[in-house]
C-alpha cells in the first residue's frame, strides 16, 4: 500500500490537468516504508508532497522527461530538512500523466522503471480521469493500492 496526502494528490491532478496535452510529471518526497509507519505494523511509503517538474521530453505529449538536474534539487532539499527537523525525507518516486489514455504503465514506463521507487500515473482519457500507483516487480511495474490521507 501506498499513502499520498490529499494536497499531494490534489496537486498532481491540477498539474496534469494544466498540461494537457503534455504529459505532466513531478518527483514524490515523502517518507520509504522504514520511515513511515501507522501504529505498531509499517505500512507502506507515504508521499507527502508532489513537486511539479517541466517535462524534458523531445515528444511531450508522448514521453516524459524529468531533468537530473530537478531531481537532484530535490534530493538536496531533502537533505537540508532532515538536517534542520531531524527527519527523514527523501525523493520516493515520480508521477506523470497519460493526457489520452488511462493510467496503465507504457512499455517506456516499464522499461524505465526501477526498484524502490513509487510511480503515480494519472489517465485523462477514456471514462475520465483516473489515478494508480505501482512498484516495480521483476521486470514489470505491478498496481499498488493508493490510501489517500487528510
Amino acid at each position: 500500500m501506498i499513502r499520498i496526502d490529499r494536497e499531494a494528490l490534489t496537486a498532481i491532478v491540477a498539474h496534469a490537468r494544466r498540461d494537457a496535452p503534455n504529459e505532466c510529471c513531478g518527483l514524490l518526497v515523502g517518507k520509504g516504508p522504514a520511515e513511515a509507519t501507522a501504529g505498531p505494523a509499517k505500512a507502506g511509503p507515504y508521499v507527502l508532497e508532489a513537486i511539479p517538474c517541466s517535462n524534458g521530453a523531445s515528444e511531450p505529449t508522448k514521453r516524459y522527461e524529468i531533468s537530473p538536474v530537478d531531481y537532484f534539487a530535490q534530493i538536496r532539499r531533502c537533505r537540508r530538512i532532515n538536517e534542520q527537523q531531524s527527519e527523514n525525507f527523501a525523493v520516493i518516486g515520480a508521477y506523470h500523466s497519460h493526457p489520452r489514455g488511462t493510467p496503465e504503465p507504457s512499455e517506456t514506463d516499464n522499461a524505465q522503471a526501477f526498484r524502490d521507487f513509487v510511480f503515480v500515473i494519472v489517465g485523462l482519457g477514456g471514462a475520465g480521469m483516473q489515478i494508480a500507483a505501482y512498484t516495480l516487480a521483476g521486470d514489470t511495474l505491478t498496481p499498488v493500492p493508493l490510501t489517500v490521507v487528510d
